[in-house]
C-alpha cells in the first residue's frame, strides 16, 4: 500500500460527501424540535402553567445532538481532508466488461419511439464490478494492475489510476 498527497479535485470530492452530515442533522433538529415541543405543549401545558424556559432547554438539547449526529457522520472524513493524504491499493483486473444500456423510460413517449442507448464500460476486480469511463477502459487488459485510491480514515473510494499507461 501506497501513500500519496490528495489532489485538489479530491479534497473537494471528500468536502462534497459531507454534505449529508450537515443535512440529515438539521432536519432531525428542526423536526424533532416541533415534534417535541408539541409533544410537551398537548400534554404538559394546561391553562393554569406556563411553559418557562421548556422551549430554550428543548431547544438547546435539539441543537447539541444535531451538531454531534453531524461530527458523528463526518468525522473520518474531517480527518482525511485535514491530514491530505490517500492510500493506494495496487489490485490486478480480472476482466473486462462492455455492455449497451438504455435509459429507463426514455422510449415510452410514442410508439415506434427508440430508446437513448449507451455503452456501459467496466472492470472486475476481486469479484466486484467497478464502473469506469472509457480512458481506463481502452488503456486497460486483463490481468493489468490498477491503483485503487482511498482516503486512509474513512475508506471512501477516490478514484481508479492505472499503474502505467499503454501505449
Amino acid at each position: 500500500m501506497l501513500t500519496n498527497k490528495l489532489s485538489d479535485l479530491e479534497i473537494k470530492e471528500l468536502k462534497l460527501k459531507c454534505r449529508m452530515g450537515y443535512i440529515l442533522p438539521f432536519f432531525a433538529f428542526t423536526i424533532g424540535t416541533f415534534v417535541f415541543m408539541a409533544i410537551i405543549v398537548t400534554v404538559f401545558y394546561s391553562e393554569t402553567e406556563e411553559l418557562g424556559n421548556m422551549p430554550i432547554v428543548v431547544g438547546a438539547c435539539g441543537f447539541v445532538l444535531s451538531v454531534l449526529l453531524s461530527y458523528k457522520m463526518n468525522y473520518k472524513l474531517y480527518i482525511d481532508i485535514r491530514n491530505k493524504h490517500k492510500v493506494q491499493e495496487l489490485k490486478i483486473i480480472q476482466m473486462k466488461e462492455s455492455k449497451k444500456d438504455w435509459e429507463a423510460g426514455s422510449g415510452t413517449l410514442y410508439i415506434g419511439q427508440e430508446m437513448n442507448g449507451f455503452e456501459s464500460m467496466s472492470i472486475i476486480v476481486d469479484n466486484y464490478r467497478y464502473r469506469v469511463d472509457k480512458e481506463i477502459y481502452m488503456n486497460c487488459e486483463k490481468g493489468d494492475e490498477i491503483y485503487f485510491n482511498y482516503g486512509p480514515k474513512s475508506k471512501y473510494m477516490l478514484g481508479i489510476e492505472l499503474k502505467e499507461a499503454r501505449l
